[in-house]
């Protein structure tokens, strides 16, 4: 590892060394946070050592050889060329070499007792060349050779050496090991500190760096410094992951496995305390102080606060708190799925236990639950709950249904309608398609209603609407009667299954459909409806109020709506440029709302950005991207409202740009059916009858026969769209509440004055795609 900055103490360094040869034997300690370079800063010392003619002992510590006797003396000896012989015989003890003529090579000494390395050194004395003994990690090394490390110390002028010994200062020393560090002899003490800013832009134009240019390493500096607090190890690791992305590397700090397996090893360094109070850090993150730091570690404030020092001297923490989610996860990223859950949920019951807030306690639960072998604590689940209502709240329903999808009841137990609804609703504004299971159970809540929040009755129809079950949400509307709730819901249902009830005639619906709108746009409550109350709206023909709201949803800010929020408004947008002519922009937003929800998530609210996306294809030219998009599935239960009229007039005006005039007309006569059941007047948006005018003047250029359906009465168009649908006479009995006779006799006239014999040559001669009444597709 390259030396930045570090002249100072090595010239330190090299001055006793320098002394050591003029007979002025010394000591010196260095310490300093694990990554600040010690060990670099002794392998640099020992080169220029022994460049100087001085003979080098080196021997490092670690954790493994604690408590292998004479480990560290034995790695001394052996660099002298002293092996270190076997123990003694019993009885006898280390002493002298038996006297005898003096042999070319030292003689192997025992390293028994303290004085063993003393005496090998004092038989060197002799030589011209001074000898360094080198001990790195000394707050590891095993206890009989500090012994003989504090021993030599007592008496190093004798033997003519320099004694260097890196390490850190242990809380909690053995005596040895403690006499060792504060030992007199040690005139020199170098304590090696994180890099300053400055200091990085060096080390990145440093040859060991590459090539980084001046300029382009001051700019770096800053971040790359407030990335690793200016610690040299975690700074040689960065630049690894950096030379690692290719030729194309970030302008910003990346934390790769580099940058990790540093992190680890500086943690490794530090001592388990330390360690396990990173972990602790990184598991409570915002949460943690030092009393529950304490708490959690079930440790003392004093001892925690020492862990914490140690942290910050490292360079990993910034302002008490890990430095950035690269070391988060670093220091979590060796856990077993088994320790992560036991330790969160440790740190669950750590904050609850001290009143923290649900959704501090709740995230950790969840992560609890993830590889939980004991079972949840009793109070989890109203904090569970609890903390789902503030997610939604906050705008964040992903989380919300992950803290009620962790707070279900027991196996065997029946969930409670709150517990249901809520979770439908926070499954909507992520995926709408997830809420398809619960339909069943709201409408079961629907169909026995109690007093309560008729709030939770609204979202509990809304819900129910946007899947095309109108018919729980019109027992809910006329529950709620005139009251607001009831008057939102019913302009929903107005929206979702045209000519269905009052719902048009709600007062002032402008103001209520903009109210709405505002809810949706910063998620205030729950607007699954919103869709059908705007389309209600729009097929009247309110351009003007339509463009305030376009202004109005084109500028609010993603990342502050749901995903189903979101593509809502998008989708409106859309219809809204399509009104307006602006037909790229009606494309780009249809775009986004197809993208953000797929076609099974949009339930019978899918007509509404389809419809937009091919009207805008279609005026684009784009007719290819049209077709494909008319391909995309669609419920049947669509064309009952107000989005499928909308399909049909889209896919009819295609058709039409594409010759097909005879498929388009029947679409848009399916149209005048439909609104011909509804008892509403083909205006606005809603008016087919130019598109009809058109596709009959192609077909009359052609010379084909015009208008089949011309020759019909009102009843019988009626009769013939719900048979060409496929509806059985039953079902169009029913729907057109008429006798099944009554239709019998209706279709035999069509047969007759069309000149078909089956429901099929029926379907080909009035355009057979239009499905106008799914509710009466059923036998």
């Amino acid at each position: 590892m390259e030396l930045i900055r570090r002249g100072g103490e090595l010239g330190s360094l090299e001055r006793l060394l320098t002394g050591a040869g003029q007979g002025r034997a010394a000591a010196a300690l260095v310490t300093g946070s694990p990554g600040t370079g010690k060990s670099a800063l002794l392998e640099a010392f020992a080169d220029r050592a022994a460049a100087a003619g001085a003979t080098v002992l080196s021997a490092l510590a670690t954790p493994a050889e604690t408590d292998l006797p004479h480990g560290v003396v034995g790695q001394l000896l052996s660099g002298a060329g002293l092996a270190p012989a076997g123990p003694p015989p019993a009885g006898t003890s280390a002493g002298p070499p038996p006297p005898g003529p003096p042999s070319a090579d030292p003689p192997p000494v025992a390293p028994h007792g303290p004085a063993a390395l003393h005496d090998a050194l004092c038989a060197r004395a002799a030589a011209a060349r001074p000898v360094v003994l080198l001990v790195d990690d000394v707050h590891h090394a095993d206890e009989p050779s500090v012994r003989c490390l504090l021993y030599l110390c007592g008496r190093l002028p004798a033997t003519g050496a320099l004694l260097v010994l890196a390490g850190q200062r242990p809380a909690e020393p053995s005596v040895p090991l403690a006499e060792l560090l504060r030992h007199p002899r040690s005139t020199t003490a170098v304590h090696l500190e994180p890099l300053p800013e400055d200091a990085v832009a060096d080390f990145l134009t440093s040859a060991g760096a590459g090539v980084v240019e001046p300029a382009a390493a001051r700019r770096l500096a800053r971040p790359w410094h407030g990335f690793t607090g200016g610690n040299p190890r975690l700074l040689h690791a960065l630049l690894d992951d950096h030379r690692g992305c290719g030729p194309v590397r970030p302008a910003r700090p990346v934390a790769g496995a580099a940058f990790r397996q540093a992190v680890r090893g500086c943690l490794r360094a530090a001592g388990p305390a330390t360690h396990r109070a990173a972990r602790a850090l990184a598991l409570l993150a915002g949460d943690a102080t030092l009393t529950l730091l304490a708490r959690f570690l079930s440790d003392s404030e004093h001892n925690v606060a020492l862990a914490l020092e140690q942290l910050d001297a490292t360079g990993l923490l910034d302002a008490g708190r890990l430095r950035h989610a690269g070391v988060r996860a670093a220091v979590l990223q060796e856990l077993t799925a088994r320790e992560n859950a036991r330790l969160h949920a440790r740190a669950a019951d750590v904050l609850h236990h001290h009143g923290a807030p649900p959704p501090a306690v709740a995230a950790h639960l969840l992560a609890a639950a993830q590889d939980a072998a004991d079972p949840a604590p009793a109070w989890a689940r109203p904090v569970l709950t609890e903390a789902a209502s503030h997610a939604l709240r906050t705008h964040r329903p992903h989380h919300a249904a992950q803290f009620l999808r962790a707070a279900h009841p027991a196996p065997g137990d029946a969930p409670p309608p709150a517990y249901v609804r809520e979770l439908a609703r926070a499954e909507w504004e992520t995926d709408p398609a997830a809420v398809l299971r619960h339909l069943p159970a709201l409408e079961h809540q629907l169909a026995a209603p109690k007093k309560g929040d008729p709030a939770h009755t609204v979202t509990a129809a809304g819900l129910l609407l946007w899947h095309g079950r109108a018919e729980g949400a019109a027992r809910a509307a006329a529950a709620l009667g005139r009251t607001p709730h009831g008057q939102e819901l019913g302009a929903a249902l107005a929206g979702a299954r045209p000519g269905g009830g009052p719902a048009l005639a709600v007062p002032d619906v402008d103001a209520l459909t903009e109210q709405v709108l505002a809810s949706a746009l910063h998620a205030h409550a729950p607007a699954p409806s919103v869709a059908a109350l705007l389309a209600t709206l729009l097929h009247a023909g309110r351009t003007g109020n339509a463009d305030r709201w376009c202004a109005q949803t084109t500028g609010a800010e993603p990342a502050r709506t749901t995903p189903a929020r979101h593509a809502v408004l998008a989708a409106v947008t859309a219809v809204v440029h399509v009104r307006t002519g602006s037909h790229d922009a009606a494309a780009r937003y249809a775009g986004r709302a197809l993208a953000l929800l797929g076609p099974a998530a949009w339930g019978a609210a899918v007509g509404v950005p389809l419809s937009a996306a091919v009207r805008a294809a279609t005026a684009l030219g784009a007719h290819e991207e049209a077709a494909r998009l008319l391909r995309v599935p669609v419920p049947e239960h669509m064309f009952a409202s107000w989005a499928g009229l909308y399909y049909l007039m889209a896919r009819g005006h295609h058709l039409s740009a594409t010759g097909s005039h005879r498929a388009a007309l029947g679409d848009f006569h399916a149209c005048r059916d439909l609104l011909a059941l509804w008892n509403t007047p083909p205006d606005g948006a809603a008016d087919w009858r130019p598109g009809a005018a058109r596709a009959r003047r192609e077909l009359a250029a052609d010379g084909t026969d015009t208008d089949p359906a011309a020759l019909l009465t009102p009843a019988e168009r009626r009769v013939a769209a719900l048979a060409a649908a496929g509806c059985t006479n039953r079902a169009i009995a029913a729907r057109l509440y008429v006798t099944p006779s009554t239709v019998e006799q209706h279709l035999t006239n069509v047969y007759r004055k069309l000149s078909v014999t089956s429901r099929a040559d029926l379907a080909t001669l009035l355009g057979a795609g239009a499905r106008p009444a799914a509710t009466a597709g059923a036998s």
